[in-house]
């Protein structure tokens, strides 16, 4: 998948996308919790309409906050596209060489 947005190194880098979902419950609320890195690109949407960073929200490592309140119901999609470059990756043989001594965290 080719990259989209600011590549600070390796133009052959590669990025996977994290994604977030929110069902608006309360309509009062604005921030929703997500992790981002300081180099990653974020796409904010409501019902499905791109806003615009700095004017219809504001970003952090940890959350994305509304500049106004959201609809009960509303839908919130948050996309984090996350750079790396295949050299970081672990080819097969190495894998299959290497034994793990620690706990291994899986997420989705």
């Amino acid at each position: 998948m080719p990259y989209f947005g600011k590549q600070n190194f390796d133009a052959t880098a590669n990025a996977k996308v994290k994604k977030y979902s929110f069902t608006v419950t309360d309509a009062t609320q604005q921030n929703f919790s997500i992790v981002t890195g300081s180099g990653d690109e974020v796409s904010v949407y409501l019902n499905g309409v791109l806003l615009q960073d700095g004017v219809d929200y504001t970003l952090s490592t940890t959350q994305v906050s509304l500049s106004s309140n959201a609809v009960q119901n509303d839908i919130v999609d948050v996309h984090i596209f996350q750079s790396f470059a295949v050299a970081d990756a672990v080819s097969e043989a190495t894998a299959k060489a290497t034994s793990i001594s620690s706990a291994i965290a899986l997420g989705g």
